[in-house]
């Protein structure tokens, strides 16, 4: 993994880092009935995996460099793809990435279960909102898993336009949820897509005026 300045800071974060990789695969590992040495590796690749990422995040807060960070993220995950591969066999690599589809939308979904805390999701309840999040964004064409990916390079007219997207992805699921959630948690859930949206927008807008100084600087230092 490339070292950084911010290398004591990863380490802090990686026990939960481990902690949240074991919660989302889980499901997966159990379906593909992997021996204890198989699952220890499994998890062991896709946690580096998730590390060297968030190395990177870190140094391109001390460069601002994006296409590189882009780069370099792109050849962590292929070697990751390639290590699961030999790990898991083709058969069971195929699964995996069926799985891995849905990767964001369980991410998300973890994520926002303590708004529910007063009115908490049943197992099924559960099971519908990600079935709900998959359907939503088939329904737009869609076929990445997760919401709608966000880059902190898109032109600020991209960025309206993914925006845009999440947007009606989160209607349908909004509107697909009336048959499985309580007024009280669809009250909540739009909430929570609310937030999320102005979430992204505001970090966006924070990073552009980050990054787009650090950029303007290294050009008139080099000029």
């Amino acid at each position: 993994m490339v070292m950084s300045k911010n290398s004591t800071l990863i380490d802090l974060v990686r026990p939960d880092a481990a902690k949240r990789v074991e919660r989302l695969y889980r499901p997966l590992a159990e379906q593909l009935d992997l021996t204890p040495q198989q699952g220890e590796m499994f998890y062991q690749i896709l946690l580096e995996n998730k590390m060297n990422g968030l190395a990177q995040t870190a140094e391109l807060f001390s460069h601002g460099d994006v296409p590189r960070l882009a780069k370099i993220v792109a050849e962590f995950q292929k070697d990751m793809n390639g290590r699961l591969r030999v790990l898991l066999g083709d058969a069971k690599f195929s699964r995996y990435q069926e799985y891995q589809i849905s990767i964001g939308d369980r991410g998300t979904l973890e994520m926002i279960q303590s708004d529910f805390a007063e009115h908490p999701l049943t197992k099924e309840q559960q099971l519908g909102l990600l079935r709900a999040m998959s359907s939503a964004r088939k329904g737009r064409g869609e076929d990445v898993g997760g919401n709608t990916e966000f880059s902190i390079a898109d032109a600020s007219e991209v960025m309206d336009q993914k925006l845009k997207r999440q947007e009606s992805v989160d209607q349908r699921v909004l509107q697909e949820a009336f048959a499985f959630l309580s007024q009280a948690q669809l009250q909540i859930l739009n909430a929570v897509q609310t937030r999320l949206r102005a979430g992204r927008k505001d970090g966006y807008a924070k990073a552009q005026e980050m990054f787009g100084k650090r950029v303007s600087k290294r050009k008139r230092v080099s000029s």
